[in-house]
């Protein structure tokens, strides 16, 4: 398709122009090099507009695992202390224009479209001088873009992938955060924690504060030695951030380097959100430190106990009971896995399956087949999908125990998955982020798939 040459009438035009920014075979081959994602074509298109991102103080958080719910759970505490706050997330589970929020409010469709329409010009002249914009180079500037028009107080920008050479690292933060560092895109970010560290340490800026919930040693040192070359103060979980037993078994308090919470109740289902929400209340608290921004006791409280989180162990319905969770990399698929388990002690479970061919296939397999009574394996069409033919194959190989059926297309695997689990056995998808929002898409679209 070529660019349009009048402006964008409606969401659909925009969004198949952004589309056009989708390689998925130059995605599967590209080389992580300064040159591939280059962050000036990024910065030129943002100095262009009139350097938005300089309109407001932002929390920058990367990781492996946690980004979404500790950027979620920032989000919720600054609004909770009447902040207006703009959060950019990825990937998005149904619209894309979930990726854009102020306040809790996705982007309209509207204001989608006429930002377009005003940032096409520089979006081409980048196009034309042969070095083009990357689709997460779009949505990050159309992001930065929409929180200045909207005059928010705050950002939540959660990185794409590393940290280092990621789009969004063209900012200078108020507060960097790193969640966690596990094995994902090795082949771009390296094949040990200590490599994965240092590019995920990549956010971490001159004088920065930097809140950090990586708790593995070598992943840990590499980012105490960025933060000290720097010279960007370090706050630690476990150190500067601990949580503390509270109130019995569903209460519990964070204790940081400047105050105490107690009474802390969190809706997420799993012990690691709690860790997360360490993290999270570490971040506001540096936050504070830099900013004029103040948050009261009861901010944080109240907003921990109103955070909401789509595609993390998501409950689309108690009877039958179907999960939902966009875990996609073994540490994710581990900590689905031992949540499951003790959450629902008593029950099996029947797992929807499907993971990209460019993440940890095997890794993905083993952590899921040791939850699994049955898979089934499945993809959306999506071209980075591993056919559900190969998935069966290698778990076989891995857990010949394990009952799995291979079902192509994703209506026919769901109705499939709901029909063996009946009435006595949960249903868990899981694998990736495409697969999830199509189910969810699919989930609400047709209630009479809870009924077999």
């Amino acid at each position: 398709m070529s660019p349009p040459h009048t402006p964008f009438r409606t969401f659909d035009d925009a969004y198949a122009y952004i589309a056009e920014f989708t390689n998925y075979e130059r995605m599967a081959h590209i080389s992580y090099t300064r040159e591939a994602f280059d962050l000036e074509r990024v910065r030129a298109v943002l100095a262009a507009f009139g350097q938005p991102d300089n309109d407001y103080p932002i929390v920058h958080v990367a990781g492996t695992k946690g980004k979404g719910s500790v950027c979620a759970m920032v989000a919720a505490i600054l609004q909770q202390a009447g902040y207006r706050v703009g959060l950019f997330s990825k990937p998005h589970l149904v619209r894309l224009n979930e990726r854009i929020s102020v306040n809790g409010v996705d982007i309209a469709n509207d204001a989608f479209v006429a930002l377009m329409n005003r940032l096409y010009p520089h979006l081409e002249a980048q196009r034309e001088s042969g070095n083009p914009l990357t689709f997460f180079d779009l949505i990050t500037i159309l992001a930065l873009a929409h929180f200045s028009e909207e005059a928010v107080d705050v950002v939540v920008l959660e990185v794409g992938l590393g940290g280092r050479l990621d789009s969004t690292n063209v900012i200078t933060p108020s507060v960097a955060v790193i969640t966690t560092i596990g094995y994902d895109h090795t082949e771009q970010l390296g094949e040990t924690l200590g490599k994965i560290a240092r590019e995920k340490a990549g956010i971490i800026k001159t004088g920065v504060p930097v809140v950090s919930g990586v708790s593995d040693p070598e992943p840990a040192t590499v980012i105490r030695d960025v933060a000290q070359a720097q010279k960007a103060r370090l706050h630690d979980v476990d150190r500067d951030v601990r949580i503390e037993p509270n109130d019995g078994p569903e209460r519990f308090a964070i204790r940081t380097w400047r105050s105490t919470f107690s009474g802390l109740w969190l809706p997420l289902i799993g012990a690691h959100q709690r860790r997360n929400a360490a993290v999270a209340v570490g971040a506001v608290e540096a936050l504070q430190e830099t900013t004029s921004l103040s948050v009261a006791s009861d901010a944080v409280i109240h907003g921990l106990e109103r955070v909401r989180i789509r595609g993390r162990i998501e409950r689309l319905s108690e009877d039958p009971l179907v999960v939902l969770d966009v875990a996609h990399n073994p540490d994710s698929l581990r900590t689905l896995r031992e949540t499951l388990r003790t959450t629902y002690p008593d029950r099996s479970w029947v797992v929807l399956f499907g993971t990209p061919s460019d993440k940890d296939v095997e890794g993905n397999l083993g952590e899921i087949l040791q939850l699994a009574s049955h898979v089934v394996f499945t993809t959306t069409g999506n071209p980075r999908g591993t056919s559900p033919e190969e998935l069966q194959e290698r778990a076989q190989t891995i857990a010949p125990n394990v009952t799995t059926d291979a079902v192509r297309e994703l209506r026919p695997a769901l109705e499939k998955a709901r029909e063996i689990a009946g009435d006595d056995l949960g249903v868990c998808v899981a694998g990736w982020f495409h697969m999830a929002g199509e189910v969810a898409k699919l989930w609400e679209a047709e209630p009479r798939l809870a009924h077999f």
